[in-house]
């Protein structure tokens, strides 16, 4: 699906519903979570469903391997003291192209999708912009062929931080 300018939209490539942890939950039960679902993060929220952090498996093993602390006194931390803050956001209606430089610039793997009311509706990470890559070089190229770049003005994006 494209808008009315042939450009991807976050929205049409996120994923969700997003696997979810609240702040008091610990990381071994977050731990448990992610092999549940097959996912390499969790958003952590709270009760308006408002994204707070993100916890990554990646952030676990920095954590078990870099802190000189007990490992089952680190996996009965709760994730709030551990998670990855402040969470960057974005709009469904925002162009991939412009969120996949976003990515880039920031060092980011993950973006969290949110309403208007800046509640978690999606997450698109590094994997969704690679596997619809072949379409973004599509309407990339077309954008260079058109010089619609240059026409509309539009450059740049404002994400939520």
């Amino acid at each position: 699906m494209y808008s009315n300018t042939r450009s991807m939209l976050v929205g049409d490539i996120m994923s969700h519903p997003v696997i979810t942890a609240d702040p008091k939950d610990s990381i071994k039960n977050i731990a448990v979570m992610m092999e549940k679902h097959r996912v390499g993060s969790v958003v952590v929220v709270d009760r308006d469903n408002r994204p707070l952090g993100i916890l990554t498996q990646g952030d676990i093993v920095r954590r078990m391997v870099t802190k000189k602390r007990l490992m089952l006194r680190m996996m009965f931390q709760k994730v709030r003291s551990v998670m990855s803050k402040p969470v960057l956001t974005v709009g469904q209606d925002k162009k991939l192209e412009d969120v996949a430089r976003h990515m880039l610039q920031r060092k980011v793997k993950r973006l969290c999708v949110v309403d208007t009311d800046g509640r978690l509706i999606g997450i698109v990470t590094d994997n969704d912009v690679m596997r619809h890559s072949s379409e973004l070089i599509e309407v990339l190229n077309e954008i260079i062929d058109t010089g619609y770049l240059k026409e509309s003005g539009e450059v740049g994006l404002k994400l939520q931080e």
